[in-house]
């Protein structure tokens, strides 16, 4: 347990950026071995990924001292706001835009792994 009240937010910046540069160099490969629509796909999922994480880091920082049952309660709200926008960027990127599935996931596993890695190490 951290014993510093600057811990979550400084977590949440780390996170994002881990997310970000992960995210830039995925798409990097991905527009070096498929193109530029690849590369903005890979760039796209994970940009989807760190909007939804600062939309949790948000619903989870933002509420300050509160009970059990209320910071449950703004974790559940965060992660259901952040997949229900990942959620709507994927279906405007394959329905609309017509960009490549396999990029976009990428970015999106990416940015995922570059979440659980950083929150790994800041223990």
């Amino acid at each position: 347990m951290s014993r510093s009240p600057v811990a979550g937010p400084r977590l949440a910046r780390k996170t994002v950026l881990a997310q970000l540069v992960t995210g830039l160099v995925v798409a990097g490969a991905a527009g070096l071995l498929s193109g530029p629509k690849a590369a903005a796909a890979a760039a796209l999922g994970a940009v989807a990924i760190v909007l939804g994480s600062l939309l949790l880091a948000r619903a989870l920082v933002g509420g300050g001292v509160q009970s059990a049952t209320g910071a449950l309660g703004r974790l559940v709200l965060g992660m259901v706001g952040k997949w229900v926008l990942v959620a709507v960027v994927f279906t405007l990127a394959i329905g609309i835009w017509k960009l490549p599935v396999l990029a976009l996931i990428a970015g999106l596993v990416a940015a995922v792994v570059a979440s659980v890695v950083a929150a790994a190490r800041s223990n």
